[in-house]
């Protein structure tokens, strides 16, 4: 009798183990082989979609900026902010590159220096040129910038995306020492 009750309960266990393994395999096939789920990008609503692509963006670590078609800024992330040393997007918003610059130098830690024929006065006609170019089509540059607000007191090259957006440009940019 001890000999049925044990064999009774190792076959009780075994099959609640298997039940349970069973129904483990059974969920994970069931997963592999579901449609597309709302969790699938492609399957995003349009809005859904800007959504979590600007998030990507703004947390992507490159710079981020647009302007209008007087170049003034209309917009920049906190990555920006960042890397030319501006507390708050209110420093830069409404602001051309040549305003940049100017309060750039103006902190007094920044020189005046040629790089590669370019001085830091003429970047902002050179970065105006580049806005124009991209008003028309997409299209990536090497410019050069200032990091840290200026107080490295070097020009930094930058591998940067621009492209039409709604009233003007978007810019993308990433440090090549990065």
């Amino acid at each position: 009798m001890t000999f049925s009750i044990l064999r009774a309960t190792n076959i009780t266990r075994a099959s609640h183990h298997y039940d349970r393994r069973h129904r483990e395999r059974s969920r994970l096939r069931s997963r592999r082989h579901k449609p597309k789920s709302a969790h699938h990008f492609g399957a995003l609503t349009h809005e859904e979609r800007v959504k979590v692509l600007g998030e990507a963006v703004l947390r992507s670590g490159a710079i981020v900026f647009t302007k209008n078609h007087a170049g003034k800024y209309t917009a920049v992330n906190d990555d920006y902010l960042a890397a030319f040393g501006f507390d708050d997007s209110s420093d830069v918003v409404g602001k051309s590159d040549d305003e940049i610059v100017e309060t750039l130098l103006g902190r007094g830690q920044t020189f005046h220096h040629s790089y590669r024929g370019e001085s830091i006065t003429d970047l902002p006609a050179i970065w105006r040129a580049h806005d124009e170019m991209a008003l028309e089509r997409p299209m990536w540059f090497k410019e050069r910038s200032l990091l840290g607000g200026g107080v490295d007191t070097k020009l930094h090259e930058f591998v940067v995306m621009k492209a039409p957006f709604e009233d003007g440009i978007i810019g993308v940019a990433v440090s090549e020492g990065t």
